[in-house]
């Protein structure tokens, strides 16, 4: 869905322009975490990348409305509105036609994970993982300028690292283009959430309290999404001795 918020006029004059500096800084970006570098260079083997799909799958099969509505009650009802576009097309849409808890199983279903291997991790995930869940939802329950600024240092990087793994997927995997659906579809959604987010960002972020704030949201959150990958990667490297 497009969007309704109009174009930040000049972002780099804004408050909220120091989160954006942290997000630049090289160990924060997401392309450069181990997990994502062997996909991106192939070098995780298939069974690996099998086992990857199953144990990620927690964190979207526990991302539910509180993780993404929370912080509508510090909103006012036009800013809302972008909130429920972004939850449109993180997990409501209609099953098959987007969804992305949907695309996500059929990933992990074509690599030759099964539902069952899906209802057990997401039954028993790895405390790495649902923990960024809930470092998401906490920020998201704080106040508006916490919520926009984690979902915000996520959704920025996704393009970059998704994009990147699409193509990883495509070159060294062989994986065609409705298997790696998932990671396509978020190159163009948050494209248009990120920048959508930059509005209210500039709108809720105003006092040197406000940036304070959101610097420590949007850095546990890096944390958080790093950490998920880390605890992936120690699991892995426990099951196939790579």
């Amino acid at each position: 869905m497009t969007a309704s918020v109009a174009p930040l006029p000049n972002r780099l004059s804004a408050k909220w322009h120091a989160v954006m500096i942290d997000l630049e800084r090289p160990e924060n970006r997401y392309l450069t975490t181990p997990m994502v570098r062997l996909i991106t260079s192939g070098a995780l083997p298939r069974a690996a990348l099998k086992d990857y799909a199953v144990l990620r799958w927690p964190f979207q099969a526990h991302a539910g409305p509180a993780m993404m509505l929370s912080h509508a009650c510090f909103m006012s009802g036009q800013d809302v509105h972008h909130l429920l576009e972004n939850v449109y097309d993180e997990i409501f849409r209609p099953k098959g036609e987007g969804d992305h808890p949907g695309l996500w199983v059929e990933f992990a279903l074509k690599l030759g994970a099964t539902q069952q291997e899906l209802d057990e991790a997401a039954g028993n995930p790895l405390a790495e993982v649902i923990g960024f869940s809930r470092t998401m939802t906490h920020f998201c329950r704080n106040s508006a300028a916490e919520a926009l600024a984690t979902w915000y240092a996520d959704e920025e990087q996704l393009p970059e690292v998704h994009g990147a793994t699409a193509l990883a997927l495509r070159k060294y995997y062989g994986l065609d283009d409705d298997t790696i659906e998932y990671f396509l579809e978020h190159v163009r959604a948050d494209l248009e959430h990120s920048d959508a987010s930059e509005i209210l960002l500039e709108t809720y972020i105003k006092t040197d309290e406000d940036v304070a704030q959101a610097r420590r949201a949007a850095s546990a959150t890096l944390w958080a999404w790093r950490e998920m990958h880390e605890g992936i990667l120690r699991e892995l490297r426990r099951r196939h001795d790579f």
